[in-house]
């Protein structure tokens, strides 16, 4: 007997597609959440990537500013003849100035072979690129100028470097004794005559893909205090100052005893070639020879006066 062939088991084209198409919306699914995934990971490396760089960026900025150093201008002396500026302008008339220029503390006079101290000129500037964004350069002179310069050296002058590129964004604010935040700051005006900032706001922004994608990016600030004030040598060199280390004129001006006298301990004249700091004190002091001259007032005076000083008053 025979009997009828047994139908084979499988799938129907309608059961095949739709397992497809149940393939197809889990490989989507999955594509879409790796490459948001990515997207996002991306996005956190470039975050984590720019805070690092403004850091350096604000870091090597900051570093200067702390050290800021000025002297009084004495009343008596020229105005276009004192060296001594802390000077910061914009040229665009925005709300923060684009470029600095002092004289700080901090340098380092042993990365060069030449004879220096820790005293030098130091010059930021910004420059506009041809896609938009800001180029960052940093100036420093270990020479302090002979007499008052307000002018900015160029980027490819001797002592410039590119600090930094791509910026989106670059400026400094500074913070008044009266608490008001200001875009600009010159030492050698009238109204901040021989002054200094309470503290200097460096702020900063990257070119990143949220600014070619035309939204503003994370502005990055670092405010920096100045902790040394402005130095009055004049005053110092007073001996009714009790910060002088003097005697007094009631106590007969010093020089008795045998106590150092200026006249022991700084030279009667200096070089043409000496810098100006160097003289100013030189000329303090043959004002007034007489006043005593202790370590207290050696550590008191700029690097530049201590290096003519008599080393037995040091």
């Amino acid at each position: 007997m025979s009997g009828r062939p047994r139908k084979r088991g499988g799938f129907t084209l309608i059961e095949v597609m739709g397992v497809v198409a149940l393939i197809s919306v889990v490989f989507f699914v999955a594509l879409n959440f790796y490459t948001d995934l990515a997207r996002a990971s991306t996005r956190a490396s470039n975050h984590t990537r720019g805070i690092r760089r403004a850091s350096a960026i604000l870091d090597r900025v900051a570093r200067d500013i702390e050290g800021a150093f000025l002297l009084v201008k004495p009343p008596e002396m020229d105005p276009f003849a004192f060296p001594w500026i802390f000077l910061g302008e914009t040229r665009l008339g925005g709300d923060a100035s684009e470029r600095l220029k002092f004289i700080t503390r901090n340098h380092d006079p042993t990365r060069t072979g030449a004879a220096e101290t820790n005293l030098a000129t130091v010059a930021y500037m910004v420059e506009s690129g041809p896609d938009d964004s800001i180029s960052l350069y940093r100036w420093t002179s270990p020479r302090l100028p002979e007499s008052l310069d307000k002018g900015f050296p160029r980027q490819d002058d001797d002592g410039s470097f590119l600090l930094a590129e791509g910026l989106h964004y670059f400026g400094f604010n500074f913070l008044s004794e009266d608490g008001e935040l200001r875009s600009e700051w010159d030492s050698s005006t009238l109204l901040d005559s021989s002054s200094l900032p309470l503290a200097v706001e460096i702020r900063l922004s990257l070119m990143d893909d949220l600014t070619l994608a035309g939204e503003e990016p994370p502005i990055y600030r670092r405010r920096v205090l100045i902790p040394v004030r402005p130095l009055d040598l004049a005053a110092l060199a007073d001996p009714n100052n009790p910060l002088s280390g003097g005697s007094g004129e009631e106590e007969g001006g010093g020089g008795e005893d045998g106590e150092l006298t200026n006249a022991d301990c700084f030279p009667s004249s200096v070089p043409d070639s000496a810098n100006s700091t160097a003289k100013l004190c030189v000329g303090l002091a043959k004002s007034r020879p007489d006043m005593v001259f202790g370590p207290k007032d050696y550590l008191g005076l700029p690097e530049e006066c201590k290096s003519i000083v008599n080393p037995k008053c040091r």
